[in-house]
């Protein structure tokens, strides 16, 4: 009769109401898989505050070249995690 400690640890995240940060926590410390090697490369994610995820470009060309694929990354990271947690994307 024991309980899976997944679920267990997922119920006292759910009843502290911190399962949105870890999530989002771990969506930042998972980032390499999460959206590839070669963008990963040039980018480092800062935060998720509200929905927003800020990343950190280490060029104005590849943060140009970013833009035009932010939907794309938004997709990866929400479909990954199975779950809409970042609604858009910031790059700095």
């Amino acid at each position: 009769m024991g309980t899976d400690l997944g679920k267990a640890l997922e119920k006292m995240l759910r009843r502290f109401k911190l399962k949105d940060r870890y999530e989002e926590t771990k969506t930042l410390e998972d980032w390499d898989n999460l959206v590839g090697e070669t963008i990963a490369a040039h980018t480092s994610p800062r935060k998720i505050e509200k929905g927003k995820l800020f990343i950190e470009v280490d060029s104005p060309s590849w943060r140009n070249q970013l833009l035009f694929q932010k939907d794309y990354i938004k997709k990866q990271i929400n479909q990954k995690m199975d779950k809409n947690l970042i609604k858009e994307i910031i790059l700095r």
